[in-house]
């Protein structure tokens, strides 16, 4: 299940996109996403590679959501 991506961290503004992206050249492991906001260009990712897509976009909009208290 996706989260919702929350406002960016940076500027508050809310055009943020999710970019998913297969490395053809790994045969398994292969999937790295990131989130980044189109206004300042702030950006975190899943820090990695995973199995698949849908994994690799939910780690990283977990890590763009995360908040510091």
């Amino acid at each position: 299940m996706m989260d919702k991506l929350l406002p960016c961290p940076f500027c508050g503004k809310t055009h943020i996109i999710i970019n998913a992206i297969e490395r053809e050249d790994r045969p398994k492991c292969k999937w790295h996403a990131e989130v980044f906001c189109a206004n300042c260009f702030g950006k975190t990712s899943n820090h990695g590679f995973d199995w698949a897509e849908e994994e690799a976009k939910q780690k990283a909009i977990e890590a763009w959501n995360r908040r510091v208290t």
